[in-house]
This record gives structure tokens, C-alpha cells and sequence, in this order.
């Protein structure tokens, strides 16, 4: 059976990066009031990526994000037919984040030519553009570097952060040797390494997404020598991963339950179909 449609965190069975489209979603959820978006569940943004009949949202998506990228003020919006000039300067200073994406030169030359490509081109680009936002466009890094300072402001006073478990975190959750961790996400949870270079900027790194994922990032980082990369480890182990496998464990059910009711709907049929009525044939030609 298919994977159901109502799954939010379901990424699978699709024709681009599940990694890329879950970096995509973590950004527009987290840095809302910087970067023009509705976007509130996941269904919704593969519905944008994927629609081959009406693709408005997807030109209003990638205008905000090209603007973004650009650092332009939030909820500034460009014109289409500045596309083409924008991401050329892009892709001059970024050209080394193009490296393993999909992304031909036609999605570049303008808007239209972008709507067109297939559902893979448009997330590695749209991600593309996420990757510039989040080292480049100071409004993000400002709500960053504020957050992070109300987190080291509540830990020297011994307050709890107020946290939602549906919710995600926009405080970092460690900071260690002047990297900062961070777990993006609602419905999903999306964990991030966030390294610091010497003219400060920032590179956000995907670390893990998946219970698999999360398991072997907290392995590598029980190995380390420093007992705060140890305690990390205990956090993603104590609080991450049973979020995530009750997650799973929501979604089998589900799946479960739409496979029975499948099932069940099938053998109605079956059982109508063998117990119609039916009329005796009369094979009697005499009048």
C-alpha cells in the first residue's frame, strides 16, 4: 500500500530530495516573519513543487526566497523579470553550493523557465536559495543571534525555555566551542550544524532527520573526548528520537488503519459481486 497522503512527515516515494525538501520546509516554518510564506505543513509545500497545472504559489515561493537570499527587507518582492539578473549574481558568488544539486542553466534564464522544470530542479533550487538565505540575509541572522542570546540569558538564570513539542526551536539547542546546534522543524525534526567562519559567517549543515540518522549523529558524538559533545548526544538520545519513533509509530498505524478499511471496502465489493442476484438462464427455444 502507498504511503498515506495525511502523513505529514511522510517524504518518501517522490521524484526529489527528501533531505532538500525538508531543509526547505525547516526554513520557511522557522524564519516565518522574514520570509513571506503560508506554507504550515509539508503537504502544502509539495503541493507547490509538485503541481504541474497552476504554479502562482510557486513563482510567489521562489521571488520571496530569491529576495531572501538577496537580503533584501523582509516581505520585499521582486519582479519576475529580474530573475534571470539576480540569480546570475548568485550563482557567481555561490556557484560552490550548486555542487550535487540538480539545477540546469534554464532554471536560471528566467521565472517561467524555472516553473517548467521538474519537480527535483525546483527543490534543489529552491534549497539553493534557502542555503545563501541562511548565511547572507541579516534579518535571519539577527532573529538568530537574538534567540541565542535569550537562550544563554534563561540557562545563567536557571529558567526552562518555554518549548512546544509540535513546535520548533528557535533557540539553538547547544552551543559548543562556538558551533551552535539547532533543531528545526513541527511535524518533523530537522538537526543542523551551525559552524561559524572567521568573517561571521554562517554555514548551517544537515546533520539528520530520520531516527537512523539521529541515532548515528549521537553515536559519533558519544566517540568525542569532550563530555558537553557527550551530553548532547544524551539530549538527541532522551528527547529527539522518542519524538521521532512515536512519530513513525503514528504514521504505521494510520497506514494500517487506511489498509484495513481498503481491505474491508474490497471484500464488500467481492461479496456483493458473488451474492448479486442473478436471473436462471432459460435455455428453452420452444414457443
Amino acid at each position: 500500500m502507498s504511503p498515506s497522503a495525511n502523513s505529514a512527515t511522510e517524504l518518501a516515494n517522490v521524484s526529489y530530495s527528501p533531505a532538500n525538501f525538508a531543509s526547505i520546509f525547516a526554513v520557511l516554518t522557522t524564519f516565518a516573519s522574514v520570509i513571506p510564506s503560508s506554507i504550515s505543513e509539508p503537504e502544502e509545500l509539495n503541493g507547490i513543487v509538485t503541481s504541474t497545472e497552476s504554479t502562482d504559489q510557486l513563482k510567489d515561493l521562489s521571488l520571496n526566497l530569491l529576495a531572501s537570499a538577496l537580503n533584501r527587507k523582509p516581505k520585499s518582492r521582486l519582479p519576475e523579470d529580474q530573475w534571470s539578473r539576480h540569480c546570475a549574481v548568485l550563482a557567481t558568488a555561490y556557484v560552490y553550493l550548486l555542487k550535487g544539486l540538480e539545477v540546469p542553466e534554464e532554471a536560471a534564464d528566467s521565472l517561467e523557465g524555472f516553473v517548467q522544470q521538474t519537480p527535483a530542479v525546483r527543490v534543489d533550487f529552491l534549497y539553493w536559495l534557502c542555503e545563501i538565505a541562511l548565511m547572507d540575509n541579516s534579518s535571519i541572522k539577527h532573529l538568530v543571534d537574538t534567540e541565542a542570546e535569550k537562550g544563554r540569558r534563561a540557562t545563567a538564570s536557571n529558567e526552562t525555555a518555554s518549548t512546544d513539542a509540535c513546535l520548533c526551536r528557535l533557540q539553538p539547542f547547544a552551543e559548543i566551542s562556538k558551533q551552535r546546534y539547532w533543531l528545526f522543524g513541527s511535524k518533523t525534526r530537522q538537526f543542523y550544524l551551525e559552524s561559524v567562519s572567521q568573517k561571521g559567517k554562517g554555514r548551517f549543515e544537515l546533520l539528520a532527520q530520520t531516527v537512523d540518522e539521529f541515532n548515528s549523529v549521537a553515536a559519533e558524538l558519544r566517540s568525542q573526548r569532550y563530555h558537553a559533545l557527550k551530553e548532547l548526544a544524551d539530549r538527541l538520545a532522551s528527547e529527539v528520537v522518542p519524538y521521532l519513533e512515536a512519530q513513525v509509530k503514528k504514521r504505521v498505524r494510520v497506514e494500517k488503519t487506511l489498509q484495513r478499511h481498503a481491505i474491508a471496502n474490497a471484500h464488500v465489493h467481492i461479496y456483493e459481486t458473488r451474492t448479486r442476484k442473478r436471473q436462471r438462464v432459460d435455455y428453452c427455444t420452444d414457443p
